[in-house]
């Protein structure tokens, strides 16, 4: 048995002790059998790590600009006292338009207990008229007075967001008997680790997609699931129903999208979609070169919306219903959060002490933030 003198470090003690951190290998393992994983792993500012297995993070926006009129009858344009759907987006002063009409008007009074702003109507060239249920109104600004004091003060509340780490196993092995024996192409084990790795990453991106946050406190110990893309994407999801053409992507998908965010998403593609899209472009389809670098195939295509960096997703968009998806991410609202330390990792030789065996496994507990679902889109029902 060998003897260690003075401290003990990492390269004096048995290497089969240490942990193998896989997390950059893990990323770059095979990167297009699972891209997006890749591309978390990959692009660090996509990389945040979490200190608490449920991690949480704050979603504001903007004061709402636009509302409706509320009243089945509507209004004649001489009435002043209107109903509308939230009184308390308004302040005195505001300058409010019709879009429908064009009549510009003036709030001079709020009450939020019955939803009712006394206006000037007309307030500018173009006259009153009549109002019919559900008018949209939007504010474009607000008046005031020569040295006028200041104005009420509104500001949104902050909501709270959360989701819960995850800790996903791939263990593999074989016996030491079959470790010793001589194979072609090299060690059985060595083969069983780049495999057991790509499925390790698989099985991150499938709870990354289309996993369902869940506490489980009914074991002797707690259980939790991450939730994916699917539970958090709730806005500008479009159900093709059949045929998408270009148009009806373009109305119903990259206006909606592209409104908020970055002007670059990532759109993770079934096959099929992949298809329709290419056949819109006429085999223009350009590679990414960056994203080439690192080993993985992204398309680009250029709307004058925005440009989608599209991943080819069918090892995971695949089957009756999931193969006719296709899931728009905004790069700048998704995180990749590994708990700390807890990052993907090889550990070996975790096998019992009395088998005759090699037991390793890849550990990772980790978990998606998604942000902001009105930067995101989810297109469904898409077969030609």
């Amino acid at each position: 048995m060998p003897v260690v003198s003075g401290v003990r470090d990492t390269a004096n003690i048995t290497q089969n002790k240490i942990v193998v951190d896989m997390s950059d290998t893990i990323g770059l393992l095979q990167p297009n059998a699972e891209p997006f994983m890749s591309f978390l792993k990959i692009a660090k500012r996509n990389t945040e790590v979490a200190n608490n297995p449920k991690f949480e993070w704050m979603e504001d926006d903007l004061l709402p600009r636009w509302d409706a009129i509320n009243a089945a009858a509507g209004y004649a344009s001489g009435i002043t006292a209107l109903v509308v759907d939230n009184a308390a987006f308004f302040s005195v002063n505001d300058v409010v338009k019709v879009p429908r009409t064009g009549e510009v008007m003036l709030v001079s009074a709020i009450n939020t207990g019955t939803q009712t702003l006394t206006v000037l109507r007309g307030y500018g060239l173009t006259a009153a008229a009549a109002l019919v249920d559900n008018d949209p109104l939007v504010i474009i600004g607000n008046v005031n007075q020569e040295g006028s004091g200041t104005r009420e003060l509104k500001s949104t509340q902050e909501v709270a967001k959360y989701n819960y780490t995850q800790i996903f196993k791939t263990p593999f092995g074989v016996t030491n008997t079959e470790n010793a024996t001589k194979m072609y192409g090299g060690k059985d084990l060595s083969y069983q680790q780049m495999k057991a790795g790509v499925q390790h990453k698989i099985d991150i991106a499938r709870g990354y997609m289309f996993g369902e946050r869940k506490l489980d406190t009914s074991g002797a110990k707690p259980m939790r699931a991450t939730g994916g893309l699917l539970s958090f994407l709730t806005k500008n999801n479009y159900d093709a129903g059949g045929l998408l053409t270009q148009t009806e992507f373009d109305n119903n998908i990259s206006e909606l999208v592209f409104k908020y965010g970055s002007k670059n998403k990532i759109m993770l593609a079934s096959a099929r979609l992949l298809s329709v899209i290419n056949g819109w472009a006429m085999g223009k389809l350009m590679i990414n070169q960056e994203a080439k670098s690192f080993g993985l195939e992204i398309f680009e295509y250029v709307t004058p919306f925005g440009k989608y960096n599209i991943m080819n997703y069918q090892q995971i968009l695949e089957g009756a219903v999931y193969g006719g998806f296709g899931v728009i991410i905004d790069p700048e609202n998704v995180k990749h959060r590994p708990l700390a330390g807890r990052d993907t990792k090889l550990e070996t030789n975790i096998q019992a002490n009395d088998a005759d065996s090699r037991v390793d496994q890849y550990i990772t507990e980790s978990g998606l933030e998604v942000r902001l679902p009105e930067t995101h889109a989810v297109l469904t029902g898409v077969t030609s």
